[in-house]
């Protein structure tokens, strides 16, 4: 993998010290403005960049800089250059190349008067896809410009009760992504379309496509010579309604629509959709939508009878039948022996709540949950049947209903290549506080998580950031490598993807409003 490493020779607008861990961010003035975003390449952290709005160049201008970091927090050099009003979307970087793209607006962030100004100023609203490529000198060597329709909207300036500030919405947030040896590809929704875009290194723009269908969600990702778009369109099942557009990065053919649906005609609901860390191939994983339930929210009381029905992990070899190979685990025909067909798992005896998916370097896909207990609430039962005469308690006393659940544990499900499960291992946590059970249980789940790889050691980690504190979990040992408090002090503090073997431990300091980087191994 290449690494901006290599800039550090080249770049020679800032000198450093090698190997620097850690990073002090003081806040900016408050005329200015400051955002930093890490540098992506083939889906790996290999740097990061800090995108500053300095003070204003004329009246419809401002003056930027760019600190461009290693993935070890060096300062490697600064760009200064002068532009519009621009919003940092994305940073990848391929081929010696580093590629930022923006939203360029002459209406987002002005401030007006009043909004009557603002809606005098609608009809010369402009909003485009601006596009920067640098080479390892430091020298943009190319731009592009691809218009955009926003609709200008305003919001009110806080503590003003007359001045407004120009905002508008895109439909689907920019997506920026390596394409692995020949440029950059981007994806966007405005208004009237969504586009798909392709560069070369050089800048240059090979092609762009509008998407046609309807969606309602997308993400992006590169494999080989092609991109692809996981979208999700309407249908009878709030949580399916998802297929596959595959292109091919040289000349734009379109591949056939791959349906996420099994072959009971099961919509399927996606966890992961990235490549696998052995072939390099995509892969799209999740779960199985009961066709009776599935449109359910998953409630404390509704446990035993949950929208899902099964796993799946589906591999995207190539664009013909024998190409894709399907694995379905189904466990509502009771045929699962770690659990029971309501989804009920006996060993730690425990629901599971699925809430993410990733590939291990054995071929076996896991599925990251929060174990939920459930409870009968008998105290209320009881108290219901002894006031049954009268009218009022009682529909009172079952208005929450009669159970209550809480969250426990994180539990780790496997399933293997043949597609047979086992629990994988149980990571203990504290148990929640018991909450109704009619509440859905995405309201109260605590945990989040992301997933880390080291490709040389073929070791990964889960990251499960809980409501104290933050667990890394080592998956190939099967044990917490170690955990961080949330609040240290006046810091509060946040786990954050790094290098690979890494994680960046970021600490806010809510005094003096500065921000302190580390990169930590694990």
């Amino acid at each position: 993998m290449k690494t901006l490493l290599r800039l550090l020779t080249l770049l020679l607008l800032t000198a450093t010290t090698a190997h620097a861990q850690t990073k002090v961010f003081k806040a900016v003035a408050e005329d200015m403005e400051q955002e930093s975003e890490p540098i992506i390449q083939d889906n790996n952290l290999v740097g990061y960049l800090t995108f500053t709005q300095l003070e204003k160049a004329s009246a419809d201008s401002f003056n930027y800089r760019l600190s461009i970091m290693d993935e070890n927090l060096n300062d490697i050099g600064t760009v200064n250059f002068r532009d519009e009003k621009l919003n940092l979307k994305g940073v990848s970087f391929d081929q010696d190349v580093l590629c930022l793209t923006y939203i360029k607006s002459n209406f987002v962030g002005k401030v007006y008067r009043n909004g009557k100004e603002f809606r005098r100023d609608v009809d010369n609203a402009r909003t485009a896809l601006f596009t920067q490529f640098l080479n390892l000198s430091g020298k943009v060597i190319a731009t592009s410009t691809i218009k955009m329709e926003i609709k200008p909207e305003s919001d009110q300036v806080w503590g003003s009760s007359r001045k407004v500030v120009g905002n508008g919405k895109l439909k689907h947030a920019v997506e920026l992504k390596n394409i692995t040896g020949k440029g950059f590809a981007c994806f966007y929704g405005d208004d009237n379309k969504n586009n798909l875009v392709v560069f070369n290194t050089a800048g240059q723009l090979i092609w762009q496509k509008p998407i046609k269908e309807d969606v309602t969600a997308v993400n992006m990702l590169t494999s080989g010579p092609e991109v692809s778009l996981l979208i999700k369109t309407k249908e009878e099942m709030k949580e399916g309604g998802f297929a596959i557009l595959s292109y091919n990065v040289f000349d734009s053919t379109v591949y056939p629509k791959f349906l996420l649906k099994d072959k009971k005609g099961n919509s399927l609901k996606p966890l992961a959709f990235e490549n696998d860390p052995i072939t390099g191939k995509p892969y799209v994983a999740g779960m199985v939508i009961d066709p009776r339930r599935g449109n359910k929210y998953v409630a404390g009381k509704d446990l035993a009878r949950s929208p899902y029905c099964g796993f799946f992990t589906i591999n995207l070899e190539g664009h013909t039948k024998k190409d894709i190979k399907a694995q379905f685990s189904y466990w509502d025909d009771g045929a699962q022996s770690i659990m029971d067909k309501y989804g009920y798992y006996a060993e730690p005896r425990e629901f599971a709540y699925v809430e993410r998916a990733f590939k291990d370097y054995e071929g076996n896909t896991i599925f990251a949950a929060s174990g939920v207990v459930r409870k009968t609430k008998w105290g209320t039962i009881t108290a219901a049947v002894i006031t049954s005469p009268l009218i009022l308690p009682p529909i009172f006393l079952l208005g929450t209903g009669t159970h209550k659940f809480a969250v426990r544990d994180v539990l780790l499900v496997k399933q293997d290549a043949a597609g047979k499960l086992s629990l994988a291992t149980t990571v203990p946590t504290k148990r929640s506080i018991y909450f109704q059970g009619g509440d859905a249980i995405y309201f109260y789940d605590p945990n989040s998580y992301f997933k880390l790889n080291n490709s040389a050691t073929r070791t990964q980690f889960l990251v499960i950031d809980k409501a104290k504190d933050i667990d890394i979990y080592n998956v190939n040992q099967k044990k917490v490598a170690r955990t961080i408090l949330h609040k240290d002090g006046n810091n509060l503090v946040a786990v954050l993807p790094a290098k690979e073997g890494s994680i960046a431990v970021r600490e806010y300091n809510t005094k003096d409003k500065s921000i302190r980087m580390s990169i930590e191994p694990l």
